[in-house]
């Protein structure tokens, strides 16, 4: 199976994992494969990626409440500036629970990087090594966030390939402050993503098709995004 197949017929969100936990030698080799084969200006890879396995329930409980206060948030925050006119209530979206129910759940988040041989030569020379200093920690982050998504590609690509799950969450508080409030004091850095990975029970597609409503959810056409100029 070429990575096109691999990606379009196996690729989809997770509503719930099964309990059966992949090995982890498979999430191990899958994520040493993706640190490999993903690129990095400067070769600093400027961001951490934790893994958290199984026994950390409470630990995925406490960031899916992260997820649940920023998806909140952001609908009071819609109403405030009068772009939407109802909220829902509170309701907590069931399409974060992948967050809080899996086996492996892996959070990436900002990091200050330390320049190899050859950049500290280029540094005496004049080279501005912005990954290496914390306070551009924030400057950086939009194109240390691209770096992230083709990890998290590639990383999917291998899971994939050893028949694990994967889904991805971009709703989270990133104020690291509000991380320690739920009691994870020793993430220090901005979180950019979230990947939850095991064996799937039940996909969104499935919730969607049995409510008659597969075919609302769907992609823009490729000639609203693809322009040739």
């Amino acid at each position: 199976m070429n990575y096109f197949e691999l990606i379009e017929t196996k690729r989809k969100h997770v509503v719930k994992y099964k309990d059966k936990i992949p090995p982890k030698q498979l999430i191990e080799s899958s994520l040493w494969k993706a640190w490999k084969t993903t690129p990095s200006k400067h070769n600093a890879m400027p961001y951490q990626v934790f893994v958290w396995g199984p026994e950390k329930i409470l630990e995925k409980e406490a960031i899916h409440r992260l997820c649940v206060k920023s998806h909140k948030r952001a609908e009071d925050r819609a109403i405030e500036k009068n772009l939407a006119t109802v909220t829902q209530g509170g309701f907590e979206n069931p399409y974060y629970e992948h967050i809080k129910n899996n086996p492996y759940l892996i959070t990436i988040h900002s990091r200050v990087a330390k320049p190899n041989r050859f950049y500290k030569e280029q540094i005496k020379k004049g080279h501005f090594y912005d990954q290496g200093h914390e306070i551009y920690t924030n400057f950086i982050s939009g194109g240390v966030s691209i770096e992230v998504g083709i990890f998290a590609a590639n990383l999917t690509n291998y899971l994939l390939e050893s028949e694990i799950d994967v889904s991805y969450n971009n709703t989270f508080k990133r104020n690291v402050n509000e991380w320690h409030e739920v009691g994870l004091s020793y993430i220090n850095n901005i979180p950019l993503l979230m990947i939850s990975c095991g064996y799937a029970e039940k996909y969104r597609w499935q919730e969607l098709k049995s409510s008659g409503k597969e075919s609302w959810d769907i992609k823009p056409e490729s000639n609203e995004i693809i322009k040739w100029i």
